[in-house]
Protein backbone atom coordinates (compact mmCIF):
# COMPACT_ATOMS: atom_id res chain seq x y z
CA UNK A 1 0.00 0.00 0.00
CA UNK A 2 1.12 3.10 -1.05
CA UNK A 3 2.46 6.00 1.87
CA UNK A 4 0.97 9.63 1.71
CA UNK A 5 4.22 10.51 0.62
CA UNK A 6 4.17 7.89 -2.34
CA UNK A 7 0.67 9.64 -3.65
CA UNK A 8 1.63 12.99 -2.74
CA UNK A 9 5.22 12.74 -5.06
CA UNK A 10 3.11 10.51 -7.75
CA UNK A 11 0.28 13.61 -7.78
CA UNK A 12 3.19 16.19 -8.10
CA UNK A 13 4.87 14.14 -11.50
CA UNK A 14 1.24 14.55 -12.75
CA UNK A 15 0.83 18.30 -12.21
CA UNK A 16 3.79 18.81 -14.30
CA UNK A 17 1.57 18.22 -17.24
CA UNK A 18 -2.47 18.88 -15.57
CA UNK A 19 -1.20 22.18 -14.05
CA UNK A 20 0.80 23.89 -17.01
CA UNK A 21 -2.78 23.50 -19.25
CA UNK A 22 -3.18 27.58 -20.73
CA UNK A 23 -6.23 27.85 -18.28
CA UNK A 24 -4.31 28.04 -15.24
CA UNK A 25 -1.52 30.22 -17.21
CA UNK A 26 -3.94 32.72 -18.12
CA UNK A 27 -5.92 33.27 -15.01
CA UNK A 28 -2.83 33.58 -12.71
CA UNK A 29 -1.43 36.36 -15.49
CA UNK A 30 -4.87 37.98 -15.87
CA UNK A 31 -5.64 38.10 -11.67
CA UNK A 32 -2.05 39.24 -11.21
CA UNK A 33 -1.48 42.01 -14.52
CA UNK A 34 -5.67 43.44 -13.05
CA UNK A 35 -4.56 43.92 -9.58
CA UNK A 36 -1.15 45.32 -9.92
CA UNK A 37 -1.94 47.55 -12.86
CA UNK A 38 -5.56 48.22 -11.56
CA UNK A 39 -4.45 49.27 -8.21
CA UNK A 40 -2.22 51.64 -10.02
CA UNK A 41 -5.07 53.38 -12.13
CA UNK A 42 -7.04 53.22 -8.83
CA UNK A 43 -4.59 54.72 -6.38
CA UNK A 44 -5.66 51.96 -4.06
CA UNK A 45 -4.08 49.03 -2.09
CA UNK A 46 -6.86 47.11 -1.94
CA UNK A 47 -6.43 44.80 -4.79
CA UNK A 48 -2.87 44.22 -4.25
CA UNK A 49 -4.09 42.64 -1.12
CA UNK A 50 -7.01 40.39 -3.17
CA UNK A 51 -3.63 39.69 -4.79
CA UNK A 52 -1.48 38.49 -1.72
CA UNK A 53 -4.61 36.20 -0.71
CA UNK A 54 -5.32 34.82 -4.10
CA UNK A 55 -1.18 33.75 -4.43
CA UNK A 56 -1.54 32.79 -0.95
CA UNK A 57 -4.12 30.13 -2.22
CA UNK A 58 -2.61 29.48 -5.21
CA UNK A 59 0.54 28.40 -3.28
CA UNK A 60 -0.94 26.20 -1.08
CA UNK A 61 -2.94 24.18 -3.93
CA UNK A 62 -0.51 23.69 -6.67
CA UNK A 63 2.54 22.13 -7.37
CA UNK A 64 5.72 23.44 -5.73
CA UNK A 65 7.13 23.33 -9.67
CA UNK A 66 4.11 25.77 -10.25
CA UNK A 67 4.85 27.35 -6.95
CA UNK A 68 8.41 28.54 -8.39
CA UNK A 69 6.76 29.79 -11.62
CA UNK A 70 4.61 32.09 -9.11
CA UNK A 71 7.51 33.45 -7.28
CA UNK A 72 9.38 34.32 -10.64
CA UNK A 73 6.59 35.95 -11.58
CA UNK A 74 6.72 38.70 -8.41
CA UNK A 75 10.39 39.37 -9.01
CA UNK A 76 10.48 41.95 -11.22
CA UNK A 77 7.51 43.61 -9.37
CA UNK A 78 9.88 43.66 -6.15
CA UNK A 79 9.63 47.26 -5.98
CA UNK A 80 5.56 47.30 -5.30
CA UNK A 81 4.97 43.99 -4.16
CA UNK A 82 5.07 44.84 -0.19
CA UNK A 83 2.15 45.08 1.89
CA UNK A 84 2.15 46.88 4.95
CA UNK A 85 2.00 44.77 8.58
CA UNK A 86 1.98 46.71 11.94
CA UNK A 87 3.53 49.90 10.35
CA UNK A 88 6.29 47.52 8.49
CA UNK A 89 6.94 47.04 5.23
CA UNK A 90 7.24 43.20 4.41
CA UNK A 91 8.09 42.29 0.78
CA UNK A 92 5.38 39.82 -0.42
CA UNK A 93 7.98 37.77 -2.11
CA UNK A 94 9.70 36.53 1.49
CA UNK A 95 6.48 36.02 3.04
CA UNK A 96 5.21 33.45 -0.23
CA UNK A 97 9.08 32.08 -0.25
CA UNK A 98 8.46 31.29 3.67
CA UNK A 99 5.25 29.67 2.78
CA UNK A 100 6.06 27.41 -0.10
CA UNK A 101 9.18 26.10 1.95
CA UNK A 102 7.12 25.30 4.54
CA UNK A 103 5.11 23.06 1.88
CA UNK A 104 8.08 21.86 0.45
CA UNK A 105 9.15 20.46 3.68
CA UNK A 106 5.97 18.82 4.87
CA UNK A 107 5.54 17.35 1.50
CA UNK A 108 8.79 15.67 1.10
CA UNK A 109 9.29 14.38 4.59
CA UNK A 110 11.02 10.53 3.55
CA UNK A 111 12.58 11.82 0.71
CA UNK A 112 16.51 10.75 0.93
CA UNK A 113 18.80 13.55 0.40
CA UNK A 114 23.11 13.20 0.07
CA UNK A 115 24.81 13.95 2.97
CA UNK A 116 27.33 15.67 1.47
CA UNK A 117 24.79 18.01 -0.32
CA UNK A 118 23.10 18.69 3.07
CA UNK A 119 26.07 19.32 4.65
CA UNK A 120 27.48 22.16 2.19
CA UNK A 121 23.80 23.85 2.62
CA UNK A 122 23.85 23.44 6.38
CA UNK A 123 26.99 24.87 6.89
CA UNK A 124 26.62 27.89 4.63
CA UNK A 125 23.58 28.58 6.56
CA UNK A 126 25.33 27.72 9.84
CA UNK A 127 28.11 30.77 8.99
CA UNK A 128 26.14 33.48 8.12
CA UNK A 129 24.18 32.52 11.30
CA UNK A 130 27.03 32.92 13.15
CA UNK A 131 27.25 36.76 12.65
CA UNK A 132 23.80 36.99 14.07
CA UNK A 133 25.78 38.03 17.10
CA UNK A 134 26.38 41.82 15.49
CA UNK A 135 22.61 41.89 14.69
CA UNK A 136 19.82 43.81 16.17
CA UNK A 137 16.14 42.12 16.49
CA UNK A 138 14.95 43.22 13.12
CA UNK A 139 18.40 41.97 11.35
CA UNK A 140 18.00 38.67 13.14
CA UNK A 141 14.07 38.48 11.82
CA UNK A 142 15.28 39.00 7.89
CA UNK A 143 17.66 36.54 8.74
CA UNK A 144 14.95 33.92 9.13
CA UNK A 145 13.68 35.30 5.41
CA UNK A 146 16.90 35.36 4.08
CA UNK A 147 17.53 31.64 5.04
CA UNK A 148 14.44 30.11 4.14
CA UNK A 149 15.48 31.46 0.61
CA UNK A 150 18.03 29.31 0.19
CA UNK A 151 16.94 26.27 1.64
CA UNK A 152 13.71 26.66 -0.55
CA UNK A 153 16.20 26.79 -3.26
CA UNK A 154 18.54 24.46 -2.50
CA UNK A 155 15.56 21.83 -1.52
CA UNK A 156 13.56 22.46 -4.42
CA UNK A 157 16.29 21.58 -6.96
CA UNK A 158 17.22 18.04 -5.70
CA UNK A 159 13.48 17.11 -4.89
CA UNK A 160 11.19 18.79 -7.82
CA UNK A 161 13.56 17.41 -10.74
CA UNK A 162 10.66 15.49 -12.18
CA UNK A 163 8.30 17.60 -11.67
CA UNK A 164 10.11 20.93 -13.25
CA UNK A 165 8.71 22.24 -16.35
CA UNK A 166 10.96 25.37 -17.52
CA UNK A 167 8.69 26.67 -20.02
CA UNK A 168 5.99 27.79 -17.78
CA UNK A 169 8.85 28.98 -15.43
CA UNK A 170 10.38 30.99 -18.19
CA UNK A 171 6.68 32.31 -19.31
CA UNK A 172 5.72 33.53 -16.19
CA UNK A 173 8.72 35.42 -15.65
CA UNK A 174 8.54 37.04 -19.23
CA UNK A 175 4.76 38.00 -18.28
CA UNK A 176 6.16 39.45 -14.62
CA UNK A 177 8.34 41.96 -16.42
CA UNK A 178 6.01 43.11 -18.84
CA UNK A 179 3.35 43.30 -15.89
CA UNK A 180 6.29 45.59 -14.52
CA UNK A 181 6.88 47.34 -17.85
CA UNK A 182 3.11 48.32 -17.89
CA UNK A 183 3.36 49.47 -14.50
CA UNK A 184 5.94 51.85 -15.02
CA UNK A 185 4.59 52.86 -18.31
CA UNK A 186 1.48 54.11 -15.98
CA UNK A 187 3.60 55.21 -13.22
CA UNK A 188 5.80 57.76 -15.39
CA UNK A 189 2.19 58.75 -17.54
CA UNK A 190 1.44 59.68 -14.17
CA UNK A 191 4.24 62.03 -13.01
CA UNK A 192 5.48 63.31 -15.96
CA UNK A 193 3.08 63.12 -18.88
CA UNK A 194 5.48 61.28 -21.22
CA UNK A 195 7.95 58.29 -21.57
CA UNK A 196 10.25 60.87 -23.35
CA UNK A 197 10.42 62.90 -20.33
CA UNK A 198 13.93 61.43 -18.55
CA UNK A 199 17.03 62.23 -17.83
CA UNK A 200 20.19 60.79 -15.74
CA UNK A 201 18.31 60.88 -12.77
CA UNK A 202 14.43 59.86 -14.31
CA UNK A 203 15.06 56.67 -15.50
CA UNK A 204 12.36 54.08 -16.04
CA UNK A 205 12.47 51.28 -13.82
CA UNK A 206 8.80 49.61 -13.91
CA UNK A 207 7.92 47.75 -10.77
CA UNK A 208 11.41 46.81 -10.05
CA UNK A 209 11.52 50.04 -8.01
CA UNK A 210 15.76 50.67 -9.50
CA UNK A 211 16.18 51.00 -12.92
CA UNK A 212 19.98 48.84 -12.61
CA UNK A 213 17.51 45.85 -11.54
CA UNK A 214 15.13 46.65 -13.79
CA UNK A 215 17.36 46.31 -16.44
CA UNK A 216 18.98 43.17 -15.55
CA UNK A 217 15.53 41.55 -15.63
CA UNK A 218 14.93 43.29 -19.05
CA UNK A 219 17.96 41.25 -20.25
CA UNK A 220 17.26 37.69 -18.64
CA UNK A 221 13.51 37.85 -20.40
CA UNK A 222 15.04 38.51 -23.56
CA UNK A 223 17.49 36.19 -23.53
CA UNK A 224 14.95 33.51 -21.86
CA UNK A 225 12.76 34.45 -24.79
CA UNK A 226 14.94 32.22 -27.18
CA UNK A 227 14.36 29.15 -25.20
CA UNK A 228 10.76 29.58 -26.24
CA UNK A 229 11.60 30.69 -29.92
CA UNK A 230 14.00 27.45 -30.04
CA UNK A 231 10.44 25.44 -29.31
CA UNK A 232 8.11 27.71 -31.45
CA UNK A 233 6.26 25.65 -34.08
CA UNK A 234 3.40 28.18 -34.39
CA UNK A 235 4.47 31.00 -37.53
CA UNK A 236 2.18 33.70 -35.04
CA UNK A 237 4.65 33.12 -32.51
CA UNK A 238 7.43 33.13 -34.53
CA UNK A 239 6.55 36.91 -35.58
CA UNK A 240 5.39 38.21 -32.13
CA UNK A 241 8.72 37.12 -30.20
CA UNK A 242 10.62 38.99 -32.00
CA UNK A 243 8.49 42.14 -32.04
CA UNK A 244 8.02 41.60 -27.78
CA UNK A 245 12.14 41.14 -28.24
CA UNK A 246 12.71 44.40 -29.41
CA UNK A 247 10.09 45.95 -27.30
CA UNK A 248 11.96 44.60 -24.23
CA UNK A 249 15.17 45.98 -25.33
CA UNK A 250 13.78 49.19 -26.00
CA UNK A 251 12.03 49.86 -22.58
CA UNK A 252 15.84 48.51 -21.45
CA UNK A 253 17.40 51.56 -23.25
CA UNK A 254 14.49 53.90 -21.39
CA UNK A 255 16.28 52.75 -18.41
CA UNK A 256 19.13 54.33 -18.85
CA UNK A 257 21.38 51.05 -17.56
CA UNK A 258 24.86 51.30 -19.20
CA UNK A 259 25.32 47.87 -18.29
CA UNK A 260 22.51 47.33 -20.21
CA UNK A 261 24.22 48.65 -23.26
CA UNK A 262 27.53 47.05 -22.44
CA UNK A 263 25.53 43.22 -21.94
CA UNK A 264 23.00 43.11 -24.56
CA UNK A 265 25.50 44.67 -27.18
CA UNK A 266 27.86 42.13 -26.63
CA UNK A 267 25.53 38.62 -25.71
CA UNK A 268 23.44 40.30 -28.96
CA UNK A 269 26.70 39.85 -30.80
CA UNK A 270 27.69 36.38 -29.39
CA UNK A 271 24.30 35.29 -30.84
CA UNK A 272 24.91 36.44 -34.22
CA UNK A 273 27.89 34.73 -34.39
CA UNK A 274 26.42 31.48 -32.69
CA UNK A 275 24.06 31.11 -35.73
CA UNK A 276 26.46 32.02 -38.38
CA UNK A 277 28.71 28.50 -37.59
CA UNK A 278 25.77 26.87 -36.50
CA UNK A 279 23.66 27.56 -39.80
CA UNK A 280 21.83 23.98 -40.49
CA UNK A 281 21.16 24.11 -36.49
CA UNK A 282 19.65 27.46 -35.89
CA UNK A 283 17.14 27.97 -38.79
CA UNK A 284 14.62 28.90 -36.19
CA UNK A 285 16.99 31.38 -35.15
CA UNK A 286 17.57 32.94 -38.33
CA UNK A 287 14.09 33.42 -38.77
CA UNK A 288 14.34 35.44 -35.77
CA UNK A 289 17.07 37.41 -36.46
CA UNK A 290 15.42 38.22 -39.93
CA UNK A 291 12.59 39.61 -38.20
CA UNK A 292 14.35 41.39 -35.32
CA UNK A 293 16.21 43.26 -38.43
CA UNK A 294 12.31 43.68 -40.64
CA UNK A 295 11.07 45.30 -37.38
CA UNK A 296 13.99 47.15 -36.14
CA UNK A 297 14.04 48.90 -39.67
CA UNK A 298 10.34 50.26 -39.55
CA UNK A 299 10.83 51.92 -35.75
CA UNK A 300 14.34 53.43 -36.83
CA UNK A 301 12.09 54.93 -40.22
CA UNK A 302 9.27 55.87 -38.41
CA UNK A 303 10.62 56.76 -34.70
CA UNK A 304 14.43 57.82 -35.64
CA UNK A 305 14.26 61.07 -33.25
CA UNK A 306 13.05 59.16 -30.71
CA UNK A 307 15.09 56.32 -30.75
CA UNK A 308 18.37 58.47 -31.27
CA UNK A 309 17.24 60.59 -28.48
CA UNK A 310 17.60 57.68 -25.57
CA UNK A 311 20.05 56.32 -27.37
CA UNK A 312 22.19 59.43 -26.95
CA UNK A 313 21.21 59.96 -23.41
CA UNK A 314 22.29 56.87 -22.58
CA UNK A 315 25.97 57.10 -24.39
CA UNK A 316 26.14 60.40 -22.61
CA UNK A 317 26.36 58.24 -19.52
CA UNK A 318 29.83 57.15 -20.49
CA UNK A 319 31.32 60.30 -22.23
CA UNK A 320 29.78 63.22 -20.03
CA UNK A 321 31.92 62.08 -16.98
CA UNK A 322 34.93 60.52 -18.44
CA UNK A 323 37.33 62.91 -16.45
CA UNK A 324 34.92 62.29 -13.22
CA UNK A 325 35.51 58.69 -11.64
CA UNK A 326 32.98 59.29 -9.22
CA UNK A 327 30.33 60.35 -11.34
CA UNK A 328 31.18 58.08 -14.10
CA UNK A 329 30.68 55.03 -11.66
CA UNK A 330 27.89 56.85 -9.76
CA UNK A 331 29.92 56.76 -6.84
CA UNK A 332 30.65 53.67 -6.68
CA UNK A 333 34.45 54.03 -6.83
CA UNK A 334 34.03 55.66 -3.40
CA UNK A 335 31.61 53.61 -1.77
CA UNK A 336 34.04 50.25 -2.46
CA UNK A 337 36.85 52.57 -0.89
CA UNK A 338 35.24 52.93 1.88
CA UNK A 339 34.22 49.36 2.00
CA UNK A 340 38.39 48.79 1.59
CA UNK A 341 39.17 50.97 4.24
CA UNK A 342 36.65 49.30 6.86
CA UNK A 343 38.35 46.00 6.15
CA UNK A 344 40.93 46.78 6.39
CA UNK A 345 40.94 48.29 9.98
CA UNK A 346 39.78 44.81 11.33
CA UNK A 347 41.51 41.66 10.44
CA UNK A 348 38.52 39.85 11.67
CA UNK A 349 35.63 41.33 9.43
CA UNK A 350 38.56 41.03 6.98
CA UNK A 351 39.00 37.36 7.31
CA UNK A 352 35.05 36.49 8.53
CA UNK A 353 32.85 39.50 7.51
CA UNK A 354 30.15 40.88 9.41
CA UNK A 355 27.38 39.30 8.05
CA UNK A 356 24.64 39.82 4.98
CA UNK A 357 21.88 41.55 7.28
CA UNK A 358 21.96 45.33 6.95
CA UNK A 359 25.55 45.02 6.57
CA UNK A 360 25.66 48.53 4.85
CA UNK A 361 24.05 50.28 8.22
CA UNK A 362 26.19 48.46 10.41
CA UNK A 363 29.66 49.07 8.96
CA UNK A 364 28.20 53.11 8.78
CA UNK A 365 29.10 53.71 5.22
CA UNK A 366 25.10 53.23 4.77
CA UNK A 367 24.80 52.29 1.42
CA UNK A 368 25.26 48.84 -0.25
CA UNK A 369 28.23 47.73 -2.29
CA UNK A 370 27.09 47.20 -5.63
CA UNK A 371 29.67 44.82 -6.29
CA UNK A 372 29.39 41.04 -5.86
CA UNK A 373 32.84 40.85 -5.14
CA UNK A 374 33.41 42.82 -2.95
CA UNK A 375 30.58 42.02 -0.95
CA UNK A 376 31.02 39.00 -0.42
CA UNK A 377 34.47 39.64 1.35
CA UNK A 378 32.90 42.42 3.08
CA UNK A 379 30.09 40.59 4.25
CA UNK A 380 31.64 36.55 4.73
CA UNK A 381 35.16 37.48 4.45
CA UNK A 382 38.09 35.82 3.15
CA UNK A 383 36.77 32.43 4.82
CA UNK A 384 32.98 32.99 3.71
CA UNK A 385 34.03 33.91 0.20
CA UNK A 386 35.45 30.28 -0.44
CA UNK A 387 32.05 29.11 1.76
CA UNK A 388 29.40 30.73 -0.75
CA UNK A 389 31.88 29.74 -3.70
CA UNK A 390 31.66 25.56 -2.53
CA UNK A 391 27.43 26.35 -2.12
CA UNK A 392 27.07 27.62 -5.78
CA UNK A 393 29.44 24.55 -7.14
CA UNK A 394 27.31 22.30 -4.85
CA UNK A 395 23.95 23.78 -6.25
CA UNK A 396 25.13 23.89 -10.12
CA UNK A 397 26.33 20.68 -9.72
CA UNK A 398 23.05 19.19 -8.89
CA UNK A 399 21.22 21.10 -11.32
CA UNK A 400 22.19 17.76 -13.37
CA UNK A 401 23.94 17.37 -16.68
CA UNK A 402 27.79 16.14 -16.76
CA UNK A 403 28.90 17.94 -19.88
CA UNK A 404 27.30 21.04 -18.22
CA UNK A 405 31.02 22.90 -19.10
CA UNK A 406 31.84 21.41 -22.66
CA UNK A 407 28.33 20.39 -24.60
CA UNK A 408 25.68 23.39 -23.51
CA UNK A 409 24.80 25.90 -26.37
CA UNK A 410 25.73 29.34 -25.23
CA UNK A 411 22.55 30.36 -25.61
CA UNK A 412 21.73 28.46 -22.53
CA UNK A 413 24.38 30.38 -20.82
CA UNK A 414 23.35 34.18 -21.53
CA UNK A 415 20.38 34.39 -18.85
CA UNK A 416 23.57 33.41 -16.20
CA UNK A 417 26.00 35.63 -18.06
CA UNK A 418 23.43 38.60 -17.62
CA UNK A 419 22.61 38.26 -14.03
CA UNK A 420 26.61 37.56 -13.31
CA UNK A 421 27.58 40.62 -15.19
CA UNK A 422 24.70 42.66 -13.69
CA UNK A 423 25.58 41.56 -9.93
CA UNK A 424 28.97 43.42 -10.40
CA UNK A 425 27.15 46.51 -10.16
CA UNK A 426 24.10 46.02 -8.54
CA UNK A 427 23.99 44.50 -4.57
CA UNK A 428 22.59 41.02 -4.90
CA UNK A 429 23.06 38.72 -2.12
CA UNK A 430 21.79 39.99 0.47
CA UNK A 431 18.19 39.73 -1.99
CA UNK A 432 16.20 36.76 -1.28
CA UNK A 433 15.10 36.66 -4.98
CA UNK A 434 18.89 36.88 -6.24
CA UNK A 435 19.06 33.01 -5.35
CA UNK A 436 15.31 32.00 -7.35
CA UNK A 437 17.24 34.20 -10.21
CA UNK A 438 20.51 31.85 -9.95
CA UNK A 439 18.77 28.95 -9.89
CA UNK A 440 16.23 29.45 -12.80
CA UNK A 441 19.23 30.40 -14.97
CA UNK A 442 21.17 27.22 -13.81
CA UNK A 443 18.24 25.38 -15.13
CA UNK A 444 18.10 27.29 -18.12
CA UNK A 445 21.45 26.02 -18.96
CA UNK A 446 20.69 22.49 -18.66
CA UNK A 447 17.02 22.69 -20.44
CA UNK A 448 17.85 24.84 -23.39
CA UNK A 449 20.89 21.15 -23.92
CA UNK A 450 17.47 19.25 -23.60
CA UNK A 451 15.82 21.16 -26.74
Amino acid sequence: MQSINDIGSVILRENRYVENKSYFYSIDVIVAGACILGGKLLHSNFLLYMLVAYLVIRILYSSLAYNFALLLLLIPNLGIMQISVGGSSVPVLNMLICLSLVKLALSFRNIKIKKTYIFVIGFFLAYEWGHAVYYNLNSIFLLFSWSAAVLFVSLYLVLIDETYNHQIAVKHFIVGVFISTFYGVLDFLDRYGSLVNYNATIRFHGGAGDANYYSMYIMIAMFCMLYIISRETNKIGRMVYPFLFLLLMAFGVLSLSRMFLLVVTFLCFLLVLKVVFTVRKSKRLITFIMFIVTYLSIFIVYYSKDIMSAIGLLFSRFTDFIDDPAALTSNRNIIAEQYLELMSSDYIHLIFGIGIQDYHIRSGVLLETHNLLLELFVVWGIVGFFVFLVFILTIFKNTKPSKIFFGTSLIGWLPLLCIGVSFLSINAMSNESSFLLLLFAMKNIYEYERI
